[in-house]
């Protein structure tokens, strides 16, 4: 077999596992949502929402473990297994795609994600995110002590303070809920950066266009922070964003190239 039909071969089936990805996510998503709502209105307590988390953890572990086989991502993740065995943490992430949720989960076994409304009504999600414990992004106190609780619970609490994808490469303001969280549970604040060397799944990107294979992403632990005495959400969350400005800015981990086609 010659190289270019090597070449070839490996275009179509790339092409067809990328295909079947969305396929993949969107029916067994849909499938373990719909069987999970009858144990997510039945079993509301710790046990049941751990459950959940892990099983969310499995399924979106399962996912990358496919994309991978097929070639189309390598993720670097070898930082994050020490996040695996610790609970009761605030983690805080950049956003640069759709992606980063399902690769974040897929190394934390007990995560819960503050969610939008709308995500938190999607037919893929919905089931599984409500016995998980996910909780909607909405403010008020109901907000915070349902964080507390997950928190002391064990789980982590994995948000992204910009509240969307970023754009262009650039970071966004911080929205300060998860610095008001920590604040008032007195949580440590785990950062982590992701990075990519492709705009796909990000802000304007067109949900079926393929992309050059294979993905990049490297997920990489940044300084765990902790609330100072008398410090207050506001100062504490710009001190933290701060942080992600300057790192990304002195390593130029955000700087997305342009746009990726086939």
């Amino acid at each position: 077999m010659t190289t270019h039909t090597k070449n070839w071969f490996k275009d179509i089936l790339q092409t067809v596992a990328f295909f079947g990805a969305y396929l993949l996510f969107a029916a067994l998503g849909s499938l373990v949502s719909v069987i999970c709502m009858i144990p997510a209105v039945l079993f509301r307590g710790a046990r049941g929402r751990g459950f959940g988390q892990k099983l969310i953890h499995k399924l979106f572990r399962f996912f990358v473990g496919y994309v991978r086989a097929f070639g189309l991502v390598e993720l670097d993740a070898g930082e994050l297994p020490g996040l695996r065995e610790s609970g009761g943490l605030i983690v805080a992430a950049n956003h640069p795609c759709l992606l980063d949720v399902v690769l974040m989960v897929s190394q934390m076994p007990q995560a819960v994600c503050l969610m939008k409304g709308s995500l938190a009504r999607n037919i893929v999600l919905s089931g599984t995110a409500r016995l998980a414990g996910y909780i909607h992004n909405r403010s008020g106190l109901g907000l915070i002590k349902k964080c507390e609780e997950r928190l002391r619970e064990g789980a982590s609490l994995l948000v992204f303070p910009e509240g969307t994808r970023t754009v262009g490469g650039k970071l966004l303001p911080f929205k300060m809920g998860f610095a008001l969280v920590a604040v008032l549970t007195r949580s440590p604040v785990q950062t982590v950066f992701i990075t990519a060397d492709t705009n796909y799944l990000g802000k304007g990107w067109p949900l079926f266009k393929r992309p050059v294979f294979p993905l990049h992403y490297s997920l990489r632990l940044g300084q765990r922070l902790q609330p100072a005495p008398g410090e207050d959400a506001k100062t504490f969350g710009r001190r933290v964003e701060n942080y992600f400005r300057e790192r990304l800015s002195r390593s130029g981990e955000n700087n997305l190239p342009a746009n990726q086609t086939k």
